[in-house]
């Protein structure tokens, strides 16, 4: 009998110590401040969840994989990296659906529609059709038929090594289509974008305007690939059902804008189905959630206690005063929250929708391009880089390799491309290797040269400069101040005196009561730092082998540039990957200069910079 109460007691206490449990939801650094809010807002009774903060998604994932946070708000392109960090400590436990789809299984799914008097049964009789595309890159329009029709063979693209990935993508639709309205940017270099609609014009000749074959466009778009095929002169479209749904008016409330009698699913199988009824669908997105490890959802009690704990959090961010807050933590006020039955490996939760095959379209590339790093926490930064960039669909794919001495590397054919720094361009280029991208920093990111108004222009030629001694971008600046004025010898140190002073643009806000000092020594109001600064610094740049193909060239500057617009300071995606800034508190400018906020593919003097650079004695390696 006693024996049995204490069995008793002990599930009880296991059962309040699960209740208990306060549960870490892990958010990116960026959004830290935003998760604490949501527990405050409008009350955090009951919830018992506390924020804690990850560089980034990646990051996030690795703190859930090693047991320093139970929970992470995720999309389907994070669960693809968790599958393949370690597939079998995630599981997925919970759904963000949306108030109007909230009992469909996926977040949408991708259809072929055909008009009903099509003479199309069948993918292969797709080969010839005018087709009708949602837009370039995008998933439904673009990378879904591309992927599906490759991996029936209906779909033939080019392994022409003249020709770049998104090229061979372009040429192989361009030969399977007739005509079609595929909207978008193709190249982010103007000259490249309109080359290649040039070329392939039969891609934008149902367009709206195929001069322009860019958004907007009323061809374009889930309701736009509707209305090409609809009233312009389309055979097939490829969109998604809800789209189909409200455009033929089969949502209450909507007017119709064509016939639904008139149009009809097409199915893998070459069978046909009435709009009106369920779809055929041929791929789709899941569902954004929640992913936990598995320790955390081992049995029912522990994953149910999770979920409803989640699910107040959730409920507490739809009512949130702050819904910009709730966003970040894709919380938006159109959202449902629905628990899984049961919890789901990552693996298994993509598969299911067919969407694991759809990231890893491998962008027609013929290889990975290899990148070369020095240190292990160099190493760290760039495999998650590597992670982040395929779940995103920047192509190609890049594999990290780590080297003692990465120029040499490069030269050799052991890597393709390396981070150099200002003092390494010498030997870089001795080694023929050129830059493909620099590092760009913020406007007014530049180093000026402050002075007391009073200081004559005597004094000027030879006071001492105060200046932050641990900033190469400031050094920098002293020894080109230094020989402007005459002086050869390296100041080694900081002045304790703030006559001169170098400081940047953007703190000259404290600053309003002093003059700058200009390269020809004369002064000007600190409003003048735009034509009268000392930056005189080189970028990092990204150098590759001068011998490299023009293809091979142009594939590095793309998937650079690409990095850079989505998970720079100003990407879309910089809370899924932070490419710029400290990746450890401890760790600073690794791989990357904390204070960029981008890549370009060229500088404004570039020859003018690097041998200002090599003449300042004191930055000559």
């Amino acid at each position: 009998m006693a024996f049995r109460l204490i069995i008793v007691l002990l599930s009880v206490l296991a059962v309040v110590q699960s209740e208990e449990q306060i549960y870490r939801m892990c958010v990116p650094q960026e959004y830290y401040e935003d998760c604490l809010n949501l527990l405050k807002d409008p009350s955090e009774a009951g919830i018992r969840m506390e924020c804690v903060a990850g560089r980034d998604r990646i990051a996030c994932l690795d703190m859930i994989h090693e047991g320093k946070a139970d929970v992470l708000a995720s999309e389907p392109e994070d669960m693809y990296v968790a599958y393949h960090t370690k597939n079998d400590d995630y599981k997925v436990i919970s759904e963000i659906r949306s108030q109007a789809d909230k009992e469909a299984p996926f977040r949408y799914e991708g259809i072929i529609l055909v008009k009903k008097n099509s003479n199309i049964h069948s993918l292969n009789e797709l080969r010839g059709a005018k087709s009708c595309h949602t837009g370039f890159g995008r998933n439904v329009g673009y990378k879904i038929p591309i992927t599906k029709l490759k991996n029936v063979e209906i779909l033939k693209v080019s392994q022409d090594p003249d020709l770049t990935a998104t090229e061979r993508e372009l040429k192989s639709l361009s030969e399977f289509f007739s005509q079609s309205c595929l909207v978008g940017t193709y190249s982010p270099y103007p000259e490249t974008d309109h080359h290649l609609k040039k070329k392939y014009s039969n891609l934008c000749a149902l367009c709206e305007k195929p001069e322009q074959c860019d958004y907007p466009d009323k061809f374009s778009g889930y309701d736009g690939a509707i209305r090409c095929l609809d009233k312009g002169k389309g055979d097939v479209a490829f969109t998604k059902v809800q789209f189909i749904k409200r455009y033929f008016g089969l949502v209450p409330g909507l007017k119709a804008e064509g016939d639904p009698s008139d149009f009809e699913y097409l199915c893998e199988d070459g069978s046909r189905r009435p709009i009106t009824g369920p779809a055929c669908s041929w791929a789709q997105r899941p569902w954004s959630g929640y992913i936990s490890n598995t320790e955390s959802v081992k049995g029912e009690e522990k994953l149910h206690n999770l979920q409803n704990r989640l699910e107040k959090f959730f409920e507490n961010g739809l009512h949130a005063e702050n819904k910009e807050a709730a966003i970040h933590l894709l919380i938006r006020g159109d959202a449902a929250y629905f628990k899984k039955p049961e919890a789901v490996g990552p693996q298994a939760y993509l598969e299911k929708a067919g969407y694991k095959d759809v990231i890893e379209r491998d962008g027609s590339a013929i290889r990975k391009m290899r990148m070369c790093v020095q240190t292990d926490i160099e190493l760290q930064k760039c495999n998650g880089m590597r992670r982040a960039a395929y779940s995103r669909d920047i192509r190609p794919e890049m594999e990290c390799v780590q080297q003692k001495e990465c120029i040499q590397a490069v030269q050799e054919n052991k890597a393709d491309m390396t981070a150099v720094k200002a003092k390494q361009y010498k030997l870089a280029r001795n080694n023929k290797l050129q830059p493909v991208v620099y590092e760009k920093f913020g406007e007014n990111d530049v180093f000026v040269a402050v002075v007391d108004p009073a200081l004559s222009q005597e004094k000027l030629k030879n006071t001492p400069i105060f200046f932050d001694a641990l900033n190469p971008r400031a050094r920098t600046a002293v020894d080109y101040l230094n020989i402007l004025r005459g002086i050869r010898t390296c100041q080694l140190a900081s002045s304790a005196e703030k006559d001169i002073m170098i400081v940047n643009a953007k703190d000259l806000e404290q600053f309003k009561n002093y003059q700058l000092l200009c390269s020809n020594l004369e002064k000007k109001p600190v409003s003048e730092w735009q034509t009268c600064n000392l930056e005189a610094d080189l970028p990092l740049a990204v150098f590759i082998r001068d011998s490299m193909t023009h293809v091979e060239q142009e594939t590095l500057k793309h998937l650079l540039i690409s990095l850079s617009e989505e998970f720079g300071k100003n990407g879309d995606y910089s809370d899924v990957f932070k490419l710029f800034g400290a990746y450890t508190p401890n760790d600073k400018n690794v791989l990357f200069d904390d204070d960029a906020v981008g890549f370009v593919t060229e500088l404004k003097n570039e020859k003018a910079q690097e041998e200002l650079y090599q003449s300042l004695e004191c930055d000559v390696a």
